[in-house]
């Protein structure tokens, strides 16, 4: 056992350290354990004492089933026994202690095995047990009617009591946020500390009169009343004033008075001690004055004003770690303005692009020094080889008019070849001048800079275009995202409480919420403890039914403290698609690539690029592309803008790397029917509405291949409905022929098998084998609900 493994290891190390040191050295987690491990004693005991109608006493065996095998079971254990012997005498009692002695070695012998990590076990097998030892005793009642209610009480209360006291122990055992306690820990620690009241009411002093349980109730009212408020106040003061009553078998006396009480303090919240001690004294008075008839129990007065007393003496830092513990969760309102912050932030941000954009593009758009004159070649190469030269005077000044002529009728042959010849000048100056290979030289290399300064100056240009335009992209996308967040989301209150009810009609907890997002589609989602039931089928049809609206299959997270279930409307249209692909004959590798998916709005993207050329880098090529395309449009980013930036940034690549891709982009919304064509110089794709047959081509070209301001895909929209298809292909099923017998084999399509008519495509005789082919078919149907 791992419980007994570590006890083992501990006892080693101590009798190591007294070995060593002569001495017993407790660490603090030694100390803490010790007091951990005290602790549990002295709850088993008191719990042991709690007895509720006239001798009946399960909240001893809760504490030792919740306890566990280790050592915090052991403890709890043997306080529960001394609890029972001492408080209910030797006959009572020995029932009671066999059965926490059962219910502890139930617990250490199967601390391994999954079961016993179930929430329901460890409560049932105390019930069980506690029934298995109470049966013996109850027959000798004779099976009177009040005795069997009772002991059917006793056994639910031990059952109850095992589950939320593990609950209540579950910020010790475990892990949590620091001062953070869920609404279950809250109201489970309420319940644990109302069963140790109980215990507390049986001890009394001056003579019988005053109860120091009803003392620590009514204190712990004050306190929580006076930190959480009108609704959590009149919970606890009902619960501790039910818990009283069951102790001293009264008919509902202390209910009222602590509940009425907590009611009133609870509006005094953090008002002031005194002014919330104040109400909860008059709030009592008035409640004891009212049951003057049946007794005036003055008794309820001496023990408010003592714990009243005690409230006022308490220090600040308890009560205020109280208050931080009853913190609910943030109101909607909460929620709402920090998504109007992100919303702010989002909208500045996509500003301050938006001006970076416009201050760089004016900034670029600049004209720079000029050096781009071509005639100054010449005078470069003369300050480099006349200079020194004897005839320099006579070329540049008196016969400066012939020289000039001389280079200016050269200078068009020399920049349409790239490089200057001797033959390109008149004979008259060649003979002349005495430096001529020289200077023929110095012209060719000034000529060769500024060409390459020129195309520097392009690729400068085109870089700078391409930061600009991504700038303004980005800037475009933060702007959707805003608009996105200032979107409201309507809520649907009939439905949230039909749910909610369907929730409680199959025994489960959790939250439910249903609204429309900003398209107008409807959402469901629940978050709750063990919701994998409502994953099955048979619950989404059922939740269908409910809700009066269609339900796409269910997005399940599990696997921490709560699950998370999120159901979606489904789209009224579905699409059925077929694919067939054939690489050049010789390769191995298609240049081509597709990809088909489908967002939470119910827009269906289908993608087929094709690289430049075959083989593996034409499919590296074109799987980019599919890759970088699915990322984007899956993160909402619109499609146009989303090919837009897929072509600067390959662009950008190319100037490196080289290579470009078609793109083919359609665009489905289930919900309408309402479709795009998005192109990149890609093949015509070909669209069926009934028995017309229509080509859809364009003229940008290929992704990667050209950028600037006015680079943009082809846009072709569509309004498409059940029974149509559309067909993509990639340029090589036509091999640039006449494509009458493509339109004529999409006209014949019976539409049965989206993924015949691909392959009939790609197998046609038609189609030549020099260029790899890709056709991908969608049909679009009515879905089956």
């Amino acid at each position: 056992m791992a419980a007994n493994g570590g006890l083992k290891m501990k006892a080693a190390r101590a009798r190591e350290d007294l070995a060593r040191t002569g001495r017993l050295v407790l660490r603090a987690p030694a100390l803490v354990r010790g007091a951990e491990c005290a602790i549990r004693f002295l709850l088993g005991a008191m719990l042991a004492g709690a007895e509720i109608f006239g001798g009946w006493a399960p909240f001893g065996l809760a504490l030792v089933g919740c306890s566990g095998s280790g050592l915090d079971g052991f403890c709890a254990l043997v306080g529960a026994a001394f609890g029972y012997l001492s408080f209910l005498g030797l006959t009572a009692g020995l029932r009671y202690v066999a059965a926490a002695i059962l219910i502890f070695s139930v617990s250490f012998a199967f601390y391994d095995i999954r079961l016993y990590k179930r929430v329901w076990f460890m409560p049932l097998v105390s019930s069980l047990l506690n029934g298995a030892t109470g049966f013996v005793y109850l027959a000798d009642s004779r099976w009177e009617a009040p005795q069997v209610i009772f002991f059917g009480t006793e056994l639910l209360l031990t059952g109850a009591a095992c589950y939320f006291y593990r609950v209540a122990f579950s910020p010790w055992t475990g892990r949590r946020e620091e001062g953070s306690l869920s609404s279950r820990q809250v109201i489970s620690l309420m319940i644990l500390a109302g069963t140790v009241l109980i215990s507390l009411a049986q001890f009394t002093i001056l003579g019988d009169l005053i109860s120091l349980g009803r003392i620590a109730a009514a204190l712990g009212v004050m306190v929580i009343a006076s930190q959480g408020g009108l609704e959590i106040g009149a919970a606890a003061g009902v619960a501790a004033g039910l818990c009283m009553d069951i102790a001293v078998g009264a008919p509902g006396a202390c209910t009222v008075s602590f509940g009425l009480s907590g009611l009133v303090t609870g509006m005094f919240c953090r008002q002031g001690r005194l002014l919330a001690a104040v109400a909860y004294i008059l709030t009592n008075a008035v409640t004891v004055l009212w049951s003057w008839e049946a007794g005036l129990r003055l008794a309820l007065l001496y023990e408010v004003f003592a714990a009243s007393v005690l409230f006022l003496l308490l220090p600040d830092k308890l009560t205020r770690r109280v208050g931080a513990l009853l913190t609910r969760e943030g109101s909607s309102d909460t929620a709402d303005r920090a998504m109007a912050y992100v919303r702010s932030k989002l909208l500045e941000t996509s500003g301050a692009f938006q001006e970076l954009y416009a201050t760089l593009r004016s900034s670029f758009r600049r004209p720079g020094p000029n050096d781009g004159n071509t005639a100054a070649i010449f005078d470069r190469a003369a300050g480099r080889v006349c200079r020194r030269c004897a005839l320099r005077d006579a070329c540049w000044q008196r016969d400066y008019v012939s020289t000039f002529n001389a280079l200016n009728d050269a200078l068009p042959a020399m920049v349409d070849r790239g490089r200057g010849q001797a033959s390109d000048f008149p004979l008259h100056f060649t003979s002349r001048c005495l430096h001529f290979p020289q200077f023929l030289s110095a012209a060719n290399e000034e000529l060769t800079a500024l060409l390459a300064r020129r195309q520097y100056q392009a690729r400068l240009q085109e870089s700078r275009g391409a930061v600009c335009r991504q700038y303004a992209e980005l800037a475009h996308v933060l702007g959707n995202a805003a608009a996105e967040l200032s979107a409201e989301l309507v809520p649907d209150p009939a439905r949230e409480k039909k749910l909610r009810g369907h929730l409680t009609a199959l025994g489960l907890e959790g939250n439910a919420s249903v609204y429309y997002d900003e398209a107008g589609h409807l959402r469901a989602e629940l978050e709750g403890p063990d919701l994998s039931a409502l994953t099955e089928p048979k619950e989404r049809k059922a939740l269908s039914a409910l809700l009066g609206l269609p339900l796409r299959e269910p997005e399940y997270t599990g696997g921490g403290a709560l699950d998370k279930v999120v159901f979606t409307q489904a789209e009224p249209l579905m699409a059925v698609a077929g694919v067939a692909a054939r690489q050049k004959d010789g390769e191995t590798v298609s240049g081509d690539a597709g990809a088909w998916f489908r967002t939470d709005a119910g827009l269906l993207y289908i993608l087929l690029c094709d690289g430049m050329g075959s083989g593996p880098e034409a499919s590296r090529e074109s799987s980019t592309a599919i890759r970088l395309l699915e990322r984007f449009l899956k993160a909402g980013v619109e499609a146009e803008a989303a090919l837009r930036t897929l072509n600067s940034a390959l662009a950008l690549r190319g100037e490196e790397e080289g290579g470009f891709t078609t793109v083919d982009l359609l665009q489905i919304d289930l919900f309408t029917g309402q479709s795009a064509l998005y192109k990149f110089g890609a093949a015509p794709t070909y669209v069926r509405k009934g028995d017309t047959v229509s080509k859809l081509s364009g003229s940008a070209l290929p992704a990667g291949l050209v950028d600037g301001d006015g680079v943009s895909p082809d846009v072709t929209r569509l309004d498409l409905e059940a029974g149509d298809t559309v067909v993509l292909v990639s340029d090589g099923v036509t091999g640039g022929r006449p494509d009458l017998w493509l339109r004529e084999t999409v006209s014949a399509f019976g539409g049965e098998s989206p993924k015949d008519l691909a392959r009939s495509l790609i197998d046609a005789q038609e189609a030549p084998g020099s260029d790899d082919r890709t056709a991908l078919v969608v049909r679009l149907e009515r879905r089956k609900l």
